[in-house]
């Protein structure tokens, strides 16, 4: 079994048949530069067919580039006239999984590997707000996100991450938890964690760049509280039209890495049961496995650091230290949250 597989076996638990509408994946054509719209319903298009992709497929085809660039994606429903609608857009999700929501960080490797992209727009965070869900932690999670987003753009690529738009706390339909007063700040102080965090993954050289989609909205262009109206979809569109644009006008077709990672010399097993958390997992030596473990171990991994407690990064008794002890640690972790 390759590795492409196996990863796609430790990460099937955290999707359901329903959720995936396969449409073919990524271009055979190497010219074109793969870009996948990440996020939530508002990059699904929830009260909007198509949310802001379809007019972002028009607009950039007016400017004559729309054929240079394949959007990729498990999910999209064909819509007339429109060549290109894949994305990977999924309502309801937060960051990670929390009570009552499943959260794109627990497929994401699976995702990644199964439809390869150059340039990621990224947009998360709403429903974490919406459910009011651990916010003081919402920048640690997204940061894993980041972090496991980051292993799989090649060379030239991008990560956008955006910022939220503003939510209407007078409309009731999603969340009736704030006052008008307290959501916004609660949008501010996430958002200001997405700053931080580009901001610290600039200073490590990493491929990342703020996408500010809050300044370009306002709680007007929306339709029912949360999701933008169709002109506020435009609005993004010719945002992130910008953006793209600009990214393919200034910078070199990506380029896949020279060669995949050195994979062990026998197929990794997996447990029957969860590995304890007591000592296994606990990477770091602080006598706990928590998320400080899952960063320290990705950092490892991407030879950016070292590891403390190597006999206990080793979840799956394999006898090697490589990508799939990781997803064993991020799922213990977040089983015990």
């Amino acid at each position: 079994m390759n590795r492409k597989k196996l990863i796609s076996a430790l990460t099937a638990a955290a999707l359901t048949l329903g959720m995936l509408c396969p449409l073919g994946s990524t271009a055979e054509d190497t010219k074109q530069l793969r870009v996948m719209p990440l996020g939530d319903s508002i990059t699904d298009g929830f009260t909007v067919t198509g949310g802001y992709r379809i007019p972002l497929w028009y607009m950039l085809r007016e400017k004559g580039i729309v054929e240079g660039i394949d959007f990729v994606g498990p999910n999209g429903w064909y819509i007339d006239g429109v060549a290109d609608y894949n994305h990977a857009g999924y309502s309801g999700y937060t960051i990670a999984d929390c009570p009552g929501r499943q959260g794109i960080y627990n497929f994401i490797d699976w995702l990644m590997q199964e439809y390869p992209a150059d340039v990621v727009m990224l947009q998360i965070g709403t429903n974490d707000i919406i459910s009011s869900y651990d916010l003081d932690h919402a920048g640690d999670r997204l940061e894993l996100l980041v972090d496991s987003i980051l292993t799989y753009i090649p060379e030239g690529g991008m990560l956008y991450v955006s910022t939220i738009p503003y939510m209407d706390a007078d409309v009731t339909t999603y969340t009736d938890a704030y006052t008008a007063e307290e959501m916004d700040k609660a949008v501010d102080d996430y958002n200001d964690k997405v700053k931080a965090l580009v901001t610290k993954k600039q200073s490590e050289g990493k491929p990342v760049t703020q996408a500010d989609v809050n300044s370009v909205l306002t709680k007007a262009d929306l339709s029912d509280g949360v999701h933008p109206s169709e002109d506020g979809y435009k609005k993004m569109a010719a945002y992130w039209c910008g953006v793209l644009s600009d990214f393919v006008g200034g910078n070199p077709a990506p380029t896949q890495p020279s060669s995949e990672p050195t994979q062990p010399a026998t197929e990794p097993t997996q447990p029957d049961t969860e590995p304890p958390v007591s000592h296994q997992g606990d990477v770091n030596g602080s006598g706990q496995t928590d998320v400080a473990d899952i960063i320290v171990l990705q950092k490892y991994l991407l030879g950016a650091g070292s590891l403390p407690q190597t006999e206990n990064a080793d979840l799956n008794q394999d006898g090697v230290i490589d990508v799939f002890d990781l997803g064993l640690l991020k799922r213990a972790v977040l089983q015990m949250q």
